[in-house]
Formats: C-alpha cells, sequence, structure tokens
C-alpha cells in the first residue's frame, strides 16, 4: 500500500545526483548526531563545488543562499530520520540529491514505527491545509508553554516559510509480517534569486561550550554572543543553554544585545529554544532585545523576522 502527500515526485534516475546510505543501528545515537551535521556539512559542500564559479556578488550570494539552504535542510531530515526510525527493522536510512531544470530535489527514505505514521499524516495534513507562517508562530508558542515539547515539526514548517520549499512524502508498507513501513521526504528548492538582507557586528565574557558550539557573555557591553553550530537533540539538551540565557536576563534590566553572526547553524530544537527565551522575556520583562547578525547568514535575517512576531520591540541593526 501506497500513500501521497504533499508535492511529492519520484527520482529521476537520469538527472545529476548524488546519494549516501546510514545504517541506523550502526551507532550510539549521542554520535550519529554528530554525524548527522557532519553528513550536512558534506552535502552542501559537494552541492556547490559543481556550480559555476562566480566572480560578481550576486552569484556568490545565490551559491552562498543555497549552500546555508541545503546544509539546514539536509541536516534536518537527517536528525528527523535518526530520531523516528524503526531500528528493529534495520532498514538503512538513504538521502539522496538530484539537480532538476532550475530546481535542488533532496529525498531522505527511512523506515518508520507504523504505529506512529498516523500522527505524523496528521500533522502534514496540518501543514498542507494551514498558512505555513500561522502555523510556525502556533507551534513556537505552543511549543514555548510545553516545557516536555520537542521541535514537533517547526523544522518541515521553517523549509517552507524560510526557504519556499515544496514538501511532500510517499508512506510505503514493504513486508505485512512483520510490517515494515517506509516513508520518503522530498524537499524541493527552486534555484532562482530570492530576497537578500544584509545585517551587523560586536563584541565578549561569563561562558557555556559545547562540541562545536561557544556562548559567552561580555558583562560591560552587554552582549550574548552565539558562535559555532548548536544542533543539540530537543528541549532537553537545549535546556542548559536556555537556563544560561535566562540567569542573564535576571540580572539585567535595560538593554541586551543577542550577537549571532558567528552562528553557522541552529535546527529546529534550538529555534525552539530561542523562541522560549524570547516568550519568556516578553512574558515577563520590559528589557529592550537587540539581535546582531550575519551578511553571509541570510537564515539568521529569516530567523530575527520570525522572532520579532514574538516579540515584537526586538530590534536588528541593517548595514
Amino acid at each position: 500500500m501506497v500513500q501521497i502527500f504533499g508535492d511529492f515526485i519520484e527520482t529521476d534516475l537520469y538527472r545529476e545526483d548524488f546519494s549516501l546510505g546510514f545504517s541506523p543501528s550502526s551507532l550510539p545515537l549521542q554520535q550519529r548526531w554528530r554525524n548527522n551535521g557532519i553528513s550536512a556539512d558534506y552535502i552542501s559542500e559537494f552541492l556547490t563545488s559543481i556550480f559555476p564559479n562566480y566572480v560578481d556578488d550576486a552569484g556568490k550570494n545565490q551559491i552562498l543562499e543555497i549552500k546555508s539552504a541545503v546544509n539546514y535542510i539536509a541536516n534536518e531530515l537527517l536528525e528527523n530520520a535518526m530520531k523516528y526510525c524503526d531500528i528493529q527493522a534495520s532498514y538503512p536510512i538513504t538521502f539522496h540529491i538530484q539537480f532538476v531544470a532550475n530546481e535542488v530535489r533532496l529525498f531522505l527514505k527511512n523506515s518508520i514505527i507504523p504505529s506512529t505514521a498516523s500522527e505524523f499524516q496528521i500533522f502534514i495534513q496540518e501543514l498542507l491545509n494551514s498558512d505555513p507562517e500561522e502555523l510556525y508562530i502556533q507551534q513556537l508558542e505552543k511549543n514555548a508553554e510545553d516545557e516536555n515539547s520537542s521541535s514537533s515539526g517547526l523544522g518541515f514548517i521553517s523549509m517552507i516559510t524560510d526557504y519556499s520549499a515544496k514538501l511532500g512524502w510517499k508512506f510505503q508498507i514493504l513486508e505485512q509480517s512483520p510490517e515494515l513501513m517506509t516513508v520518503t521526504t522530498i524537499v524541493r528548492l527552486g534555484l532562482e534569486d530570492r530576497e537578500q538582507t544584509v545585517v551587523q557586528c560586536a563584541a565578549d565574557t561569563i561562558e557555556i561550550k559545547g562540541q562545536d558550539y561557544h556562548i559567552y557573555y561580555d558583562q560591560n557591553s552587554k552582549i550574548i554572543n552565539l558562535n559555532g553550530k548548536i544542533r543539540l537533540r530537543g528541549m532537553e539538551e537545549y535546556t542548559k543553554i536556555l537556563t544560561f540565557l535566562d540567569e542573564i536576563v535576571d540580572k539585567e534590566d535595560i538593554m541586551l544585545t543577542l550577537d549571532i553572526q558567528d552562528l553557522e547553524l541552529l535546527n529546529s530544537s534550538g529555534i525552539n529554544m530561542l523562541s522560549k527565551f524570547f516568550i519568556g522575556i516578553r512574558k515577563r520583562k520590559k528589557i529592550q532585545i537587540n539581535i546582531k547578525a550575519s551578511q553571509q547568514m541570510l537564515w539568521q535575517i529569516k530567523l530575527v523576522k520570525n522572532l520579532q512576531r514574538l516579540m515584537p520591540n526586538l530590534k536588528f541593526h541593517v548595514q
């Protein structure tokens, strides 16, 4: 039995493509989680390496935007596959990227526990039948209120709202006894020029570190700096960062700046964490928050615009 949702199309075997395969039970989850990021980095580097070597700024900016989008989307797809695959089925996870006309297509196929498929399909129907911008804000609000929530599809919603992606899914039962079900997700990215925005910069002391990231607060300049790649597993792992940020806010009462210029990547769970942080500020006290982002990280501008919808007095500086 096959069920199709959204803008799903099959892979075109005659087009330029690239594939990676993973065994879901070959490594402990903690190590696999880090490998997701390494794989996403490699995929985005491979993708941009086969584009023309542009010398003009417009061409270079387009490549940077495509690279950023593919890195984020590949990381989200791999994280979802690792979290929700049916490990007992020992079915491989397959990632596939393809160029067709003016489009990049990313495919991710993995097994899924049959009993969880219906809940996922309900979310897909909601996503397809809702205004994605409104659904995004609703989900941020919902996750901020529920301390035990995960990103709950936030990654898929952000692919549509931030990257104008088209999404599709195919659910297929391959075996009946024991039941083996797979889901193939396709994300389609158009290559035409998109809107670009520019942003600004800042400084540093009091810190929290992870393997791939560094967060530190300069008490003199009132600037919180987020550096590196933050792609932790769900709110449980993000709690230490949220607590760190909340403790800083508790000590200040006038103005703070959040500098994300050197933040290369933030996964959907991280976006969820930041939404909780800003909603918490909105509820607790009146404090002016400024954000500084990077001209080279276009996803940061989109993130800030979404955060502004949660906290209207949030400001960022454009140069």
